[in-house]
């Protein structure tokens, strides 16, 4: 990591200034979506970060160093910056690994802040926004010591993970249910993306719903915004096949496995329907030990239902790429057991793709079920090779929920996001101040 250590601070983010410390411990804003532990948070913060700031508020994002000449300090917008804090190896830890490296974060990042800020090194921040549970542990000790308050994000919840009938031997540990339990109790302010997981925090876990506020997450219209299909398909070498798409980690707990039994059950049921149909299946192993098993295991079942020529499996993609992808296809699956958002749901409506998902969680909040797509109930590969062939076999419906689609998906902006995230903040440094 290289050093940036005497670099002063630039005169825009002088005390007259207030400062926002936002902490993003388990993986770094710049990671690649799809790779590792990275996704939707990763999106989430680096968009609303790298906007241009409200006049008055300078953001400075804290994550442990990435490595492979990363700078420790790195300019993403106007008054915005990501801060690279040594705490263990560089580069990506397994998250059952991450508690272990949490105070060693800590004392970086109030390292860091106290020699940046020497005149103000007691109180160098005026908010802190934790990103995760495990951020959240970080966000509350630098709350205490700096006497800033808290705002807590967590983007899932292992509660509702557990809730969500996940294999016996994945659920989330109670080490985790605790540490949520604690952050959402000490916390001044908690952002949930959608009403659905607002209440999931009131219900799941007591908090004090006078604390929560909803901030949706966004779309980036100016990568995400429908294409010439053809011209995509071009671009993907796709041929005269037809394409089916699943976006996401290879886990089970957002259901891959699902998409390519979904596919095998619609291409038996009607032949004529799925003619030249393939599924492409995008994204890449969690840091979990077990995930590289995830690709081996997809494979080995799209052969053993027979369809190995059908599915192709690609690693994560940059977001440009990616909207070729959404373009191109005819439908995207997201079987995921449950959605604190759903990121790819709204990607791909902005595309206008029509999205078969799942109805738990924020994909209630994110699909117009019958409008923009579908939601199924559940994780039946069944319920969810109807819904495929109901849009595969009728082309005018498809492109009712094309144009549905963008229209839907038009509601959120980043813009958005961060004009509310903002008003949070505004609300915290005026009771702070007061």
């Amino acid at each position: 990591m290289d050093r940036d250590e005497e670099t002063p601070p630039r005169a825009s983010r002088g005390r007259d200034a207030s400062r926002v410390a936002i902490i993003s411990l388990h993986t770094s804003p710049r990671d690649q979506p799809g790779i590792g532990d990275s996704g939707g948070m990763n999106v989430y913060i680096l968009s609303v970060a790298a906007l241009p700031a409200e006049q008055r508020i300078a953001v400075d994002i804290f994550t442990r160093c990435r490595g492979n000449g990363v700078p420790e300090v790195e300019e993403i917008g106007p008054g915005s910056r990501i801060v690279q804090v040594q705490a263990g190896p560089c580069g990506p830890l397994p998250k059952g690994e991450l508690p272990e490296v949490m105070p060693a974060f800590l004392g970086g990042v109030l390292e860091r802040a106290a020699r940046e800020h020497r005149s103000h090194r007691h109180s160098p921040y005026d908010v802190v926004h934790s990103h995760y549970w495990l951020s959240g542990w970080v966000g509350s000790r630098a709350k205490e010591i700096w006497g800033a308050p808290l705002i807590a994000s967590f983007h899932t919840l292992g509660r509702v993970k557990n809730a969500s009938g996940i294999e016996p031997g994945l659920v989330e540990p109670p080490g985790r249910l605790l540490g949520e339990q604690r952050v959402i109790r000490g916390a001044d302010r908690i952002v949930a993306p959608t009403p659905t997981e607002a209440a999931e925090l009131v219900d799941l876990y007591g908090a004090d719903p006078d604390r929560i506020r909803v901030v949706a997450p966004g779309v980036d219209g100016r990568i995400f915004a429908p294409r010439p299909k053809q011209e995509a398909r071009e671009r993907l070498e796709l041929g005269v096949q037809r394409l089916v798409l699943f976006v996401g980690r290879l886990q089970p707990f957002k259901g891959p496995d699902v998409a390519i039994r979904a596919f095998a059950l619609a291409r038996a049921r009607d032949p004529g329907a799925t003619q030249g149909t393939v599924l492409w299946v995008v994204g890449g192993p969690s840091s979990d030990p077990s995930g590289e098993d995830q690709v081996t295991y997809l494979a080995s079942l799209a052969a053993s239902l027979g369809i190995s020529d059908r599915v192709r499996l690609f690693p994560p993609q940059p977001h440009e790429r990616l909207a070729d992808f959404y373009s191109a296809a005819e439908a995207v699956l997201v079987p995921s057991r449950s959605e604190s958002f759903g990121l790819v749901a709204l990607e791909a409506q902005a595309c206008g793709t029509p999205v078969i998902g799942t109805a738990a969680g924020g994909m209630r909040y994110v699909v117009e079920d019958g409008g923009s797509g579908f939601l199924v109930e559940g994780q039946d590969p069944e319920a969810y090779a109807g819904r495929l062939l109901t849009v595969l076999s009728d082309p005018d419906l498809a492109g009712r929920l094309s144009v549905a689609a963008v229209q839907h998906a038009g509601r959120f902006s980043w813009d958005a996001t961060a004009a509310e995230l903002r008003s949070v903040y505004r609300e915290l440094l005026r009771r702070r101040a007061a």
